[in-house]
């Protein structure tokens, strides 16, 4: 996925759990990071190794009580802040332009 591509899917990004799920999966390789030096390539792969433990935290949770089609309120209340903490992070390094 494109770092532009991936600042468009972060506006909704944290909506429910499966939309976190799929954009944790999409946004694990950079297509374009080239444009970023070492440290922000480190801080990027830091950055998302943080959402995919959130992301596998909640499937995990989720999938324990069964899947249910209605998991808003254990995930707005439980996991959603930390997950829009970490995808405004991931935002802030692709922003951040190679010096």
């Amino acid at each position: 996925m494109r770092a532009v591509d991936i600042l468009e899917r972060a506006k909704t990004a944290a909506r429910d759990h499966l939309e976190y799920a799929r954009f944790v999966r999409e946004s694990e390789m950079l297509h374009d990071n080239d444009a970023q030096d070492e440290q922000q390539k480190s801080a990027y792969d830091a950055c998302w190794f943080e959402l995919e433990i959130v992301n596998a935290l909640a499937l995990s949770e989720w999938e324990s009580a069964g899947n249910p089609s209605d998991w808003a309120a254990a995930w707005n209340e439980r996991y959603r802040e930390d997950a829009e903490e970490l995808i405004a992070n991931l935002c802030e390094i692709l922003r951040q332009k190679k010096q």
